[in-house]
């Protein structure tokens, strides 16, 4: 007798409700099981919470929260004793700009799909990130390698609005929680977010970061 194997539980983060149900078409008959779908930011992390998916299926561009944000909350909360430590996130989006490809690779996306893509890339991508490996769409394979090389070559890449506001914050010496009030973000999150800017400009600490500043900034 054949073994089924367990399907593997999924929560779909999109504002779009064509997209949703056109992935429930998608996945339907496969190992692939979405147990819930949440249409803002803020959704997505309640669902996250009360399902404890396996998966996280996120788009970039919703209301209430962006993919990114709720990235960063997932990842700060698996380093918390009672994080979701084995929930994998793949990112499904229209667009992503290079600062927001580089904080996702640094935050440990296990894919990242595009929605004009072949729908055969995303079942492919769900395959590889359930067994532990990442995928990323070969439209945006280039540009990531092209974005690490210039890294390696100590070209700074752009600042997203958030990290500017973020280093501007660490610059007036407020600390996590302070910082975390003013975001209206819980502190794990900061510390989200300053480990994602210190990859991406090279500073190992709080210190480096508030005394550079400036040259940042401008």
């Amino acid at each position: 007798m054949t073994r089924i194997p367990p399907s593997v539980r999924i929560l779909v983060a999109d504002d779009h409700p064509m997209i949703r149900t056109a992935l429930e078409a998608l996945l339907r008959d496969t190992e692939y099981e979405i147990v819930g779908t949440a249409g803002s930011g803020d959704a997505a992390l309640r669902e996250v919470e009360r399902l404890a998916p396996d998966m996280l299926l996120l788009d970039l561009q919703m209301p209430g929260g962006t993919g990114m944000d709720v990235l960063r909350r997932v990842r700060a909360d698996r380093a918390s004793p009672a994080g979701k430590s084995a929930m994998k996130v793949v990112l499904l989006t229209a667009a992503i700009d290079d600062s927001a490809l580089l904080e996702a690779k640094s935050l440990k996306v296990q894919g990242i799909v595009l929605k004009n893509s072949d729908p055969a890339y995303l079942l492919e991508c769900l395959d590889r990130a359930r067994h532990g490996r990442t995928w990323i769409d070969p439209e945006l394979a280039e540009r990531s390698r092209k974005l690490a090389r210039t890294r390696a070559d100590g070209i700074r890449a752009p600042l997203a609005p958030r990290e500017r506001q973020l280093i501007g914050f660490v610059r007036q010496g407020l600390r996590n929680r302070a910082i975390a009030e003013q975001l209206g973000v819980t502190e794990g999150t900061v510390k989200t977010y300053l480990h994602a800017i210190f990859e991406k400009l090279g500073v190992r600490t709080r210190t480096e970061l508030a005394m550079r500043a400036d040259e940042f900034l401008t």
